[in-house]
């Protein structure tokens, strides 16, 4: 059983290769299961989520002087007011401290306390706690038990992705696949990547039921150490001590006294999808050679004009529509380059599609976290999920830069081992064996802090690079270049039909995890009553899926009516 080892914070720039302070956030093993497991739509009242969300935290390692991050995030889960952390053990160092960023954006610092892995090489069992410093009392969930729990039950998980780039907890939801394995993992459908790890995953009545450690093939299935173990080790656990074998002192775990109340909530049959009449529409066009294909929604303006809203980055010139085996020519009539909507004339009546009055200007907000969504495909196909996060303005995501070099930390000081022959430190006149002492002036002279420093630069930025060659010190300049993107082994890295071009930089998105395809992208999103939602427009990330809301819809739609009566105006003055 070989794991596969996330990419460590040090890949994104140099390729760092440091094996004592690499991070294995989310490790995978071997399981066969068919991937793209079907994801049953549940609710969950809104006290429980918010209570559930309030000690769902995003952690990070700092430096016990400079209190500087020194290591990638991950999740974790207050269980009592008093402090104590559940995480899992790939994250924490016992006696380490770590920065706590609670949702509501106040910070503390916590403890690494016992970190229980019997086999050092798959961190099995991936057990650690912690413990809030300072004065609580802090907000906490209740701990449930995993032996209550049972096959094809609902459950949830509020963790935070690494690649999101908010400090909000992204909610996910899903069933219990497997109660138990082999390895003594639970299955979850709750789909997780790196900066998960440690996360809780709930039952249906907001308890905590394990905790997110690795996941297995793309969009597979996903493990979780079982709450019970932590029950079991508890006092163990409370000393700040790196445990390698089991500890033969247990605590006594108690019968669950809503054993009874939990399956007969979480064993509820799943929402069923609304009956609609409008599905997706499948869009092609020509870019360089290459044909693009994209999806799109339908839309009735008030002057009974039709309209397909898409994706516009990837549509080119001269669009087409299938429908059965009659192809039709789209007219481009309005593109958006902050949302990336782009409006498209079609044959009228061939098609049923939203009515814009049917389209409202509300907002999504927190209050509909957990919402149930389906994603109208073609052939009258959908994918179900939830509403994980509401309306937020999407950053641009710098390209990061590289210096096109292989490095080490050798005698303390990160070192040249391998430079590309056509690459930036190459035509800054770096040799291998160079060591970097600074960079811009400021102290560089170790793994942790050069990948600490490196965060804050991107592809095209100079940086005055201070070196030691032999026993000179030396300096030059070097253009950082655009880091070459490869598909890491990870299963996060290679979903099916890869991540959006396109995904960042947005005015307005919410975020889900309905699994949509890149090329799936321009599908319409309802809720379980039949109502429109809003777009997809960006695969984002193994776990995000991102979607305009639809008061932005609307909003480029009373666009578009006004350009087109705009040109019916000028068309008549002109006398056509």
């Amino acid at each position: 059983m070989t794991p596969f080892y996330r990419k460590n914070i040090s890949n994104r720039v140099f390729h760092l290769i440091v094996a004592s302070i690499a991070l294995s956030l989310v490790t995978c093993f071997s399981h066969s299961m068919a991937q793209g497991q079907s994801k049953a739509s549940f609710y969950i009242p809104k006290t429980i989520i918010d209570k559930t969300r309030s000690a769902s935290i995003k952690m990070f390692g700092i430096d016990s002087v400079t209190k500087q991050q020194n290591s990638a995030p991950f999740s974790g889960v207050i269980v009592r007011k008093d402090g104590y952390i559940l995480t899992v053990a790939h994250a924490t160092t016992p006696g380490n401290f770590y920065r706590v960023i609670f949702p509501d954006g106040k910070q503390g610092i916590a403890k690494a306390l016992g970190r229980l892995v019997v086999d050092q090489q798959s961190n099995l069992p991936d057990i650690a706690m912690m413990k809030m410093l300072g004065q609580g009392p802090w907000p906490f969930a209740e701990m449930g038990w995993s032996s209550s729990i049972s096959d094809k039950q609902l459950c949830f998980g509020l963790s935070y992705p690494e690649t999101v780039p908010f400090n909000i907890p992204f909610f996910r939801a899903g069933r219990i696949l497997k109660k138990m394995d082999n390895y003594g993992f639970m299955w979850s459908s709750c789909i997780m990547e790196p900066g998960d790890s440690g996360g809780p995953l709930f039952d249906a009545m907001g308890r905590v039921i394990g905790l997110h450690s690795r996941i297995d093939g793309p969009e597979g299935i996903n493990f979780e150490v079982p709450v019970d173990s932590y029950r079991k080790y508890w006092n163990s656990l409370t000393h700040a001590v790196a445990i390698s074998i089991y500890p033969i002192s247990t605590d006594a775990i108690v019968g669950d006294p809503a054993k009874a109340q939990l399956l007969k909530i979480a064993l509820k049959k799943p929402a069923k999808q609304p009956k609609v009449s409008i599905q997706s529409l499948p869009i092609s066009s020509i870019s360089h050679g290459d044909t693009l294909h994209i999806l799109g929604t339908a839309f009735k303006l008030s002057n009974n004009r039709q309209v397909i809203l898409s994706k516009s980055s990837q549509v080119a010139e001269n669009p087409t529509l299938k429908i059965g085996k009659s192809t039709y020519p789209l007219t481009v009539l309005l593109r958006d380059e902050k949302t990336d909507l782009i409006a498209l004339s079609s044959p009228s009546k061939l098609f049923p599609g939203f009515a814009i009055y049917t389209v409202t200007d509300q907002a999504i907000t927190d209050s509909l976290v957990g919402l149930n969504l389906w994603s109208l495909l073609t052939a009258n196909q959908s994918k179900a999920g939830v509403l994980g996060m509401s309306s937020q303005a999407f950053p641009r995501i710098p390209a990061p830069g590289t210096f096109d070099a292989q490095m080490q930390e050798m005698n303390g000081l990160p070192t040249l081992t391998k430079i590309d022959s056509l690459g930036a430190a190459r035509r800054a006149g770096l040799q291998s064996g160079d060591q970097i002492t600074a960079l811009n002036g400021n102290d560089v002279s170790s793994a942790l802090k050069i990948n600490a420093a490196m965060q804050k630069f991107s592809a095209g930025d100079t940086l005055l690079v201070q070196y030691r060659r032999g026993i000179a010190d030396l300096q030059t300049k070097v253009i950082l270049s655009k880091w070459r993107i490869r598909e890491n082994p990870h299963p996060a890295d290679n979903i099916r039909g890869g991540k959006s071009i396109r995904r960042d930089d947005f005015p307005s998105v919410f975020l889900h995890d309905s699994r949509i395809h890149a090329n799936e992208c321009g599908s319409p999103i309802v809720d379980d009553q039949g109502n429109f939602i809003g777009i997809n427009i960006a695969r984002f990330s193994h776990t995000a899926c991102l979607a305009i809301p639809r008061h932005h819809v609307r909003e480029f739609l009373s666009k578009v009516l006004t350009e087109h009566l705009k040109n019916q105006k000028t068309s008549t003055v002109a006398g056509i």
